[in-house]
């Protein structure tokens, strides 16, 4: 009796997994199946958020969704409806200016270029402006949207961007998002500011957000003054969920909050100069050719403004031939990691003339980039002390009569006995995407996945497209832990001091290095 009593109670409870399961089944389709709602619908209404969540660097396993430079192929459309993600210019219909956003052509100052600009185009209005030059007008209630995405399948999203605002205090910037067309929720900036800053917006997603739309905007009133709003280098990268849960108690079940899990080793140089301090400190040579590094704006032999991602950033720089910079926090990685840094070239020289030295090969001009699974002893104290002539890889930028990179490239160096040698070997190149900034304007993400064992055991990735896929087991372990950045002029660049404009100049940041 107890045995058949036993049985029933088990198939009892198979049967109500077996429910619930359905209807989890039924409830995940119900959600599927509804269509997007590719509608926007003016008049645009804006709250400005009252409690934001922590606008972090995207963790590891983040997608790239959408990346915007604002360059020749930009070309927005008015179109309220539409299910293909793109670029969209709408007044509200307070707007008496006549303008639309779009992007600044190559006739604007180059502070301005390759950014968009609220009053960039002619509506109504008959007198055309001069991005940075021009005042904007009054009466803006100008929007730029991006969208409809679905983001249902994240948990996160992170929108990064550059904003210049120069206006009268009250005529507002603003930036956010919205889920159902017409109230778009984030934040906002108004007055003189007259620098560019960068700048994150995040915000939680869920099983919801199925027709999200991002927007910039810019409301203007009666007395304008300034050059206006000018947005560039616009990035939205998402969270994927990660995890699954099955509710068995069906009544009695809240999802957890998903946690952000922090890097092994993180480097931010936004506090003081802790991170910089870890890097070596700063480090100034006084001589005839000046190498090291710092923090931009807080340099010893020169000041310039300060660049980050959002705020400040490792800085190396050289004005020597064939000068070879390198620094490291001293870490020891761990056999499998994942190591992501943001990298902008301030300032970077073509490869200059062939004499009296000699054409050098085609790959040969202005390096900057990573080093990982360096011997021991590859690193010291202060970017003098780097070893070239050690065991490690390399990852690289290089440009060839130009002054903006054109390939990157992986290296094996297995090192040699002459301090100024080292037997370096091309393991991959790989030409750069679309997405790819490549100067001061914005920042690059490099992430480089490094496995111990395993095929295809060196994966390098830029700005979220995966470039360069390799297997090499040659240095792995602690005595190959090491990993930092490093600069590579071929050209002789000015001496002149201070030498703003004359060095080569690459600044880092977010060097985070994750533990899979």
């Amino acid at each position: 009796m107890n045995t058949q009593k036993k049985l029933t109670r088990f198939w009892i409870v198979i049967a109500l997994l077996g429910c619930g399961l359905a209807l989890i089944a039924l409830a995940g389709e119900a959600v599927s199946a509804q269509p997007l709602r590719p509608e926007l619908k003016p008049p645009f209404k804006f709250a400005e958020r009252t409690a934001a969540p922590a606008a972090q660097t995207p963790p590891p396993g983040s997608t790239v969704l959408m990346t915007e430079t604002f360059g020749a192929s930009f070309a927005p459309v008015t179109d309220l409806n539409g299910s293909t993600p793109q670029w969209r210019i709408i007044r509200n219909p307070a707007d008496s200016a006549g303008y639309h956003w779009d992007k600044v052509d190559a006739s604007a100052p180059i502070a301005f270029s390759h950014s968009a600009w609220s009053a960039a185009r002619l509506v109504t209005a008959t007198q055309v402006l001069t991005p940075g030059e021009s005042i904007y007008p009054a009466g803006q209630d100008a929007w730029l949207i991006y969208g409809p995405l679905d983001l249902s399948k994240f948990v996160y999203a992170h929108l990064s961007f550059e904003y210049y605002l120069d206006s009268q205090a009250g005529d507002t910037l603003l930036w956010g998002y919205s889920a159902d067309g017409e109230t778009f929720y984030g934040n906002s900036q108004s007055g003189p500011l007259g620098t560019w800053i960068t700048d994150t917006f995040a915000f939680r997603a869920n099983s919801t957000f199925q027709t999200v739309y991002l927007a910039f905007a810019f409301n203007s009133q009666a007395d304008p003054q300034g050059l206006g709003a000018f947005v560039r280098n616009v990035q939205l990268t998402a969270e994927p969920v990660k995890y699954g849960y099955l509710p068995l108690v069906l009544n009695n079940y809240a999802a957890p909050t998903p946690t952000l899990v922090p890097p092994l080793f993180g480097y931010t140089f936004d506090q003081g100069d802790t991170d910089l301090n870890k890097w070596g400190g700063a480090f100034y040579n006084t001589g005839n050719t000046k190498f090291g590094q710092c923090i931009p704006g807080q340099c010893a032999i020169h000041s310039t403004t300060a660049h980050g991602n959002p705020t400040n950033s490792l800085r190396l720089y050289t004005n020597g031939l064939y000068s070879f910079i390198a620094s490291s926090p001293n870490d020891i990685a761990p056999d499998d990691y994942d190591l992501y840094v943001d990298i902008s070239p301030w300032v970077i020289y073509p490869k200059g003339p062939c004499s009296p030295y000699g054409c050098p090969d085609d790959d040969f001009g202005d390096w900057y980039g990573i080093i990982f699974n360096a011997s021991s002893d590859t690193f010291g104290t202060n970017p003098s002390g780097f070893h070239y002539n050690k065991p490690y890889y390399r990852v690289y930028f290089y440009n060839v009569d130009s002054v903006k990179p054109i390939a990157i490239r992986l290296d094996r160096c297995d090192g040699a006995a002459n301090s100024g040698e080292n037997s370096c070997h091309k393991l991959a190149s790989s030409s750069l995407p679309g997405n790819f900034i490549g100067n001061a304007s914005g920042f690059d993400t490099v992430r480089i996945q490094r496995r111990a064992s395993g095929s295809d055991n060196i994966k390098v990735w830029l700005n979220g497209t995966l470039l360069i896929t390799v297997t090499d087991t040659t240095y792995t372990g602690a005595s190959h832990g090491k990993y930092g950045v490093f600069i590579f002029s071929w050209t002789q660049n000015a001496t002149q001091n201070p030498p703003i404009g004359y060095e080569m100049q690459i600044d880092f940041d977010n060097i985070l290095l994750y533990e899979p």
